[in-house]
C-alpha cells in the first residue's frame, strides 16, 4: 500500500518569523519587519496564528525543492517570479491581506482571485473557511520561470483544481465559471496592460467593471489594487484623471485601492482600513 509523502514540519509562528527574517532570498528586514508588524497591530489571534495553519495544510518540502532549483534564476533576477518560492515571506504578507478585507472574521464567502500567481492569497482565504477559486494568464503567455514557479506553487498548496487560465483582454467579456460570487480581488493588477504603451483607458475600465459586476451577487465587491505608473499618471499616479472620476463615481478610492460594490447590501462588507478589522 503507498503511503503519501511525509511533509517538512511546519513552523511556529515565531519560527516563520526568524525564517523570513533570516532567509538570503527574503526581501530586505525592513520590508519583512514591516509585514510582521502589519500583522501584529490587528491583535487579533485567529488572524496572527493563520500563517502556522496554512503551512500545516501546504507541502513545505515541494516549496524548499523548488527554492533550490530556482535560486541561480532569482540570484539573476531578484524580481521574477522566482521569488515566491519564499514562503516564509510571502505567506504573512498575504495574511495582512486577509486581514485588511476582513476575511478572517466574515461569514464564509464565495471568492475569486484575478492574477491568482502563485496562490499564497487563495490558500490564506481559504484558511478562514472561505470557498475560492483562482484565475491567472494561460501558460502559453507566461515566462517559463512563471510557468514552473506558479504550477509548483500552486500543487503545493494544494490549488491546482480551483485554478482556471484565463487571458482578460480590453473589451472581451470574462467568461467565468463561477457566479454569484460575494467578492473578486485583483491584486498588483497587470491585466490592464500595465506599463505598455496601450494601457487600459476608462474606457476599458468601464467594460471590465460592469462585467465584473455580472459574476457579483448583491452586495458582492470588487477590490482592485493598481500597480504604479508614474512616468505615465505623473502624480496621480495609478491613473489618469478621467480613469479616476469613473472609479469615484462606482466606487471608492484610496490611492492604488479601488472598492465596487454591487448594490446596497451590508451583509458583508470589507473594512474601509485596518483599524476595523483589528478584533477576532
Amino acid at each position: 500500500m503507498s503511503q503519501a509523502p511525509a511533509h517538512a514540519p511546519s513552523p511556529s509562528v515565531l519560527g516563520l518569523m526568524a525564517r523570513s527574517l533570516l532567509s538570503r532570498n527574503s526581501p530586505n528586514r525592513v520590508q519583512v519587519a514591516r509585514t510582521w508588524g502589519r500583522l501584529w497591530r490587528y491583535h487579533s489571534r485567529a488572524l496572527w496564528g493563520l500563517s502556522s495553519r496554512i503551512c500545516e495544510k501546504a507541502d513545505l518540502q515541494r516549496i524548499e525543492s523548488l527554492a533550490r532549483e530556482m535560486a541561480p534564476v532569482l540570484q539573476r533576477d531578484p524580481e521574477c517570479a522566482a521569488k515566491y518560492a519564499d514562503y516564509a515571506f510571502w505567506i504573512p504578507f498575504n495574511v495582512n491581506r486577509v486581514g485588511s478585507l476582513g476575511l478572517h472574521q466574515s461569514r464564509p464567502l464565495r471568492i475569486l482571485d484575478i492574477g491568482c500567481g502563485p496562490g499564497y492569497f487563495l490558500a490564506a482565504a481559504a484558511a478562514c473557511g472561505h470557498d475560492c477559486y483562482g484565475i491567472d494568464a494561460p501558460a502559453t503567455v507566461m515566462t517559463p520561470v512563471e510557468q514552473r514557479t506558479y504550477s509548483e506553487l500552486l500543487a503545493a498548496l494544494s490549488l491546482r483544481d480551483r485554478v482556471s487560465p484565463l487571458l482578460i483582454e480590453r473589451f472581451r467579456p470574462l467568461a467565468l465559471a463561477q457566479r454569484d460570487l460575494d467578492l473578486i480581488t485583483a491584486f498588483w493588477i497587470c491585466f490592464n496592460r500595465h506599463q505598455q504603451p496601450d494601457e487600459w483607458g476608462v474606457a476599458e475600465w468601464q467594460f471590465f467593471v460592469q462585467d465584473a459586476m455580472t459574476y457579483l451577487r448583491e452586495g458582492g465587491v470588487l477590490h482592485l489594487e493598481l500597480n504604479s505608473n508614474l512616468t505615465r499618471y505623473h502624480s496621480l499616479e495609478w491613473y489618469d484623471q478621467a480613469t479616476l472620476e469613473f472609479f469615484r463615481s462606482a466606487g471608492t478610492v484610496d490611492r492604488n485601492l479601488v472598492r465596487i460594490s454591487k448594490g446596497n447590501s451590508r451583509e458583508w462588507q470589507p473594512p474601509q482600513n485596518p483599524a476595523q478589522a483589528r478584533t477576532g
